[in-house]
């Protein structure tokens, strides 16, 4: 049976393979090592990214227990400014993130619009930000899913600059998106022993229009994710087991153009 988790602080404290780790994992296992104890900064990006996520998937916790607040408008230059501002920060609790009203308004007008996405497409996600963990084979993997469709399918929430076929290509491309549909799948109809009928993105774009989309995967991506998901169990598993965690082969190598790594090499140890 998997452990279901409740909380993200929890979340992101057990030790356990996850998407991202295993992005790292395929670049080296010494990448992966550094991913786990990298300090995450605090960027607009990121800050938006959790706060429409919020806002889409957990509208009604928003409201009664607010993870974000919006700062005030006021000259921090001046006396009054100060304390204007000096008096919101005291009211911060652990927990909240601040935000400027521009990124407040913005937001908003983003979350709607993915909202409105769902609503067009009568998808109803029965449950959000399903957080838990569970093994794949030997392997303890723990995943956090955004959203459980009424309709038998996973959903992701993704912003972005380009929502078009063509930019969010590139993106799971950059970012191995069709790992995370793969890893997030497998790891599901293991945990819950429920197939799924398959993972959609829903896309959105972070400026004006505020575009959006919703992706299926195809085929040929996908076989390539299964390659990728393996390769990165493998790893992990094998680098668990002996305690070494190597990065690039320090062999001398030759590379070209037509060369194609999709997965990691075989892990040399010493």
């Amino acid at each position: 049976m998997p452990m279901l988790i409740e909380h993200r602080v929890v979340y992101d404290g057990i030790q356990a393979l996850n998407y991202s780790g295993s992005k790292e994992l395929l670049k080296s296992p010494l990448h992966y090592q550094a991913y786990l104890t990298k300090t995450r900064e605090d960027t607009k990006a990121l800050r938006m990214g959790s706060y429409v996520h919020r806002l889409v998937l957990e509208p009604t916790a928003e409201a009664t227990t607010p993870r974000f607040v919006k700062a005030p408008e006021c000259d921090r230059r001046t006396k009054d400014g100060k304390a204007i501002f000096e008096a919101f920060t005291a009211s911060i609790i652990a927990g909240q993130t601040i935000m400027t009203e521009d990124e407040w308004n913005e937001g908003i007008l983003i979350a709607n619009s993915a909202k409105l996405a769902l609503k067009a497409k009568s998808i109803v996600l029965g449950k959000t930000e399903v957080m838990f963990m569970t093994y794949l084979g030997e392997v303890q993997v723990k995943c956090a899913i955004d959203g459980l469709g009424e309709d038998d399918y996973l959903y992701d929430l993704k912003t972005t600059e380009d929502a078009s076929p063509q930019g969010f290509l590139k993106s799971v491309r950059n970012y191995k998106y069709n790992l995370q549909a793969y890893f997030y799948r497998q790891a599901f109809e293991a945990a819950f022993k429920i197939r799924c009928k398959g993972f959609r993105f829903l896309v959105v774009e972070k400026t004006p229009p505020f575009a959006t989309a919703i992706y299926e995967l195809g085929p040929e991506l996908m076989t390539n994710a299964c390659f990728d998901f393996e390769a990165a169990l493998k790893a992990y598993k094998t680098c668990t087991d002996l305690g070494e965690w190597p990065g690039y082969s320090e062999e001398i190598q030759t590379i070209d153009l037509a060369a194609k790594a999709t997965t990691i090499p075989p892990i040399q140890f010493a």
